[in-house]
């Protein structure tokens, strides 16, 4: 039997993983417009690349993130410590 997208939208507590520009204004109780305009002041991040053009979807955890202003520690550290890979710490100068 097949379950009515209109029934199947939210069940519970569970946000889905990936969610519509409609599911996620709805979920943060803003209009869509709102949702928009968000995502284009960067206070939302951008959808993820991985879904068709024409189907847009972000990823909860992401939108999460955003506004709670957290960072994902692992890769910031692993970002830091690349840009400074083989940098010597200390004073060493360059050669003349």
């Amino acid at each position: 039997m097949t379950v009515r997208k209109a029934d199947n939208l939210l069940r519970g507590d569970r946000t889905p993983a990936y969610v519509s520009r409609d599911t996620g204004a709805a979920e943060l109780q803003i209009s869509p417009d709102t949702w928009d305009q968000w995502v284009k002041d960067g206070h939302l991040p951008a959808p993820c690349d991985t879904f068709p053009t024409g189907s847009p979807r972000w990823r909860w955890e992401d939108v999460d993130r955003k506004l709670s202003g957290r960072t994902v520690v692992g890769l910031d550290a692993a970002l830091k410590g690349a840009a400074n890979f083989g940098k010597k710490p200390g004073g060493r100068r360059d050669a003349a």
